[in-house]
């Protein structure tokens, strides 16, 4: 009976995981046990993809077709930043809490720890890369990891061969990084290449990939490792880490200026349109 009912609880998982749509992208109604359940059962059954969608990556996807497809395409989309809560209330929606996509990486990582599950982690700059790998291995006792960084993506999220460096052509297989992680076929593989090329990478090549499922992580390896400082938590609970990020990174303005102009206008449209 136990067997039948645990059965039971997996084929029916799916169930608990509701979506809504701001402007066009779907947006998971979930939270962050519900989760972590969805990989756990997905990784005895079938690949995953899970994405991070914020004000800023939904407003790139109304003209990025491609993009927009490949979010909808996603079996998780988690709500990852406080417009999306504020857009949901706006429009009834029902998307009651914000799950930021680094805070489900270090959970999962904490779960790869207790379960031995395998972790690959792939993107961000090589010196963060291994660092991240070296803190995941003594921070969660158990998990098996391995990663790279060296990949190099076009803006539609197609690997390169080769890049240009101080003058030099430096060749580089692209291939291998694959062969790699599908040598060591990792439970979950950790994309962090930032919006949206990971996106487009993950759903170009999943069906290539040994992996239980996939998550974009964006600059998640980089709060991980330090190389980032996280907002303190106050600013995060008044919903101002955009603010944070616009002193900590003032080459990120343009992108800022999408998530708290651009996309509340867009939204309020929306809801004039549909009234």
């Amino acid at each position: 009976m136990r067997d039948d009912k645990n059965q039971f609880e997996l084929e029916n998982m799916d169930k608990t995981l509701k979506h809504a749509k701001i402007l066009g992208v779907k947006v998971s109604i979930t939270n962050e046990s519900e989760v972590t359940d969805f990989v756990l059962s997905s990784l005895k059954r079938r690949k995953f993809f899970i994405v991070t969608p914020n004000p800023e990556i939904v407003v790139a996807a109304q003209k990025d077709k491609e993009l927009r497809t490949v979010l909808n395409a996603a079996d998780v989309a988690l709500p990852d930043g406080t417009g999306l809560l504020l857009a949901s209330k706006l429009l009834n929606l029902g998307i009651n809490e914000r799950i930021t996509g680094r805070e489900i990486f270090e959970q999962l990582l904490s779960i790869a720890g207790k379960k031995k599950l395998k972790v690959y982690l792939l993107g961000a700059s090589q010196s963060v890369n291994k660092l991240a790998i070296a803190k995941a291995k003594k921070k969660y006792k158990g998990i098996k990891i391995e990663g790279s960084a060296d990949i190099y993506l076009d803006k539609e999220g197609y690997s390169v061969t080769y890049i240009y460096r101080k003058k030099h052509i430096v060749i580089k297989d692209y291939t291998s990084v694959i062969k790699h992680i599908n040598r060591f076929k990792p439970d979950i593989l950790f994309v962090a290449l930032g919006a949206p090329k990971q996106e487009k990478w993950v759903m170009h090549n999943l069906d290539k990939l040994n992996v239980g499922g996939a998550m974009v992580v964006g600059g998640a390896l980089d709060y991980f490792t330090g190389k980032m400082v996280k907002p303190p938590s106050l600013v995060s609970g008044l919903g101002l880490e955009w603010l944070w990020r616009g002193f900590s990174e003032p080459a990120r303005l343009p992108r800022i200026i999408n998530a708290v102009i651009v996309f509340p206008l867009l939204v309020l449209k929306s809801k004039l349109v549909k009234d």
